[in-house]
């Protein structure tokens, strides 16, 4: 199962730098498992939490300030780990997002 998640950002400054870089991710139990690797040309990373299954990759659109996670189980419920992020990104980054929007993909 995935899960769309879109933020949009008050700011044009990068929100996948600011979610990768925060030193309280972990707080929320999650992890960076993966960041981009040089010569690629997109900014992204990938999530995990320990202790629930799937991960979020991340991307960000700089032309619409928009934050792409695609929100990645197999098999799994996608709600722990979902969770985990959205409370991450309203306790961390508040003030600098426009609005979040979810949608579920089957």
């Amino acid at each position: 199962m995935q899960t769309m998640i879109q933020v949009f950002s008050k700011e044009p400054k990068s929100l996948r730098t600011q979610v990768v870089n925060d030193p309280q991710l972990g707080k929320f139990g999650l992890i960076v498992s993966a960041r981009r690797k040089k010569g690629r040309p997109k900014g992204w990373a990938k999530l995990c939490m320990s202790g629930s299954d799937g991960v979020i990759n991340i991307e960000w659109h700089a032309a619409s300030q928009m934050l792409i996670c695609r929100v990645v189980t197999k098999g799994g419920e996608p709600h722990d780990i979902s969770g985990a992020f959205i409370r991450f990104l309203l306790a961390q980054l508040s003030e600098q997002i426009a609005s979040i929007q979810i949608q579920p993909q089957n």
